[in-house]
């Protein structure tokens, strides 16, 4: 059953997402060019970055999952049927290595058997969608800042770098995506650099994604 609404909870996100990406033709946006670089082995490197709090969209989360379970705005809330099992659905808006803004994600976490599952989507007018899979263990981001005096309820003020996943490989894989990225793979890292906490638990800071991609076979 857990599986099931964890696959549940992509798809929805996924909508979510390219529903409201589809709004952007009604307007005369932009487009900045992209922040890539080739890497040695032929492929390119990308680096997406989110700015906490003011990139926050909307938040909601289980008592049971990790930092940020606030809703956000508040009236938003999770269905009874979901809310015995850890879990975080966020979305943001995404920023280039120039601060500019250049789309929307959704980030969504659920707890597995023995690890912490993370997916996000990464919607960028004109370019389409970048879909990221990966695992982690979340109760590390908790430990990390609780380490350096925060206690939940209570607001915190300091610095902690957390890499989501192991140190010594990418946090997941690229899994594709649609339109510019429908044929890539890869890897990427995603890491927070985090300032403090509210007394709600919703974390300031940044979010980092590092994407190294590759055209599929």
């Amino acid at each position: 059953m857990l599986k099931v609404t964890f696959i549940s909870g992509i798809f929805f996100g996924l909508a979510a997402v390219v529903s409201g990406a589809g709004l952007y033709p009604w307007i005369d946006h932009e487009r900045l060019e992209s922040q890539t670089q080739v890497v040695p082995n032929g492929g390119r490197s990308e680096v997406f970055f989110i700015r906490l709090p003011v990139d926050r969209i909307a938040s909601l989360g289980t008592e049971r999952s990790s930092l940020g379970t606030a809703s956000f705005p508040a009236a938003l809330a999770l269905p009874d049927s979901l809310g015995t099992e850890p879990m975080q659905i966020d979305h943001f808006k995404v920023r280039d290595t120039g601060g500019n803004v250049i789309g929307v994600a959704s980030r969504h976490t659920v707890d597995l058997a023995d690890a912490t599952a993370v997916t996000w989507s990464l919607s960028f007018p004109s370019r389409g969608a970048l879909w990221l899979v990966g695992q982690f263990d979340s109760a590390a981001l908790d430990a990390a800042v609780a380490e350096l005096g925060y206690q939940p309820g209570q607001a915190w003020a300091g610095e902690v770098d957390f890499l989501v996943g192991d140190s010594e490989s990418p946090t997941g894989e690229v899994r594709g995506g649609t339109n510019e990225f429908s044929t890539l793979t890869g890897t990427f890292t995603e890491s927070w650099h985090i300032t403090g906490v509210g007394d709600m638990g919703e974390p300031r800071g940044t979010i980092e994604l590092d994407t190294t991609t590759f055209l599929g076979q």
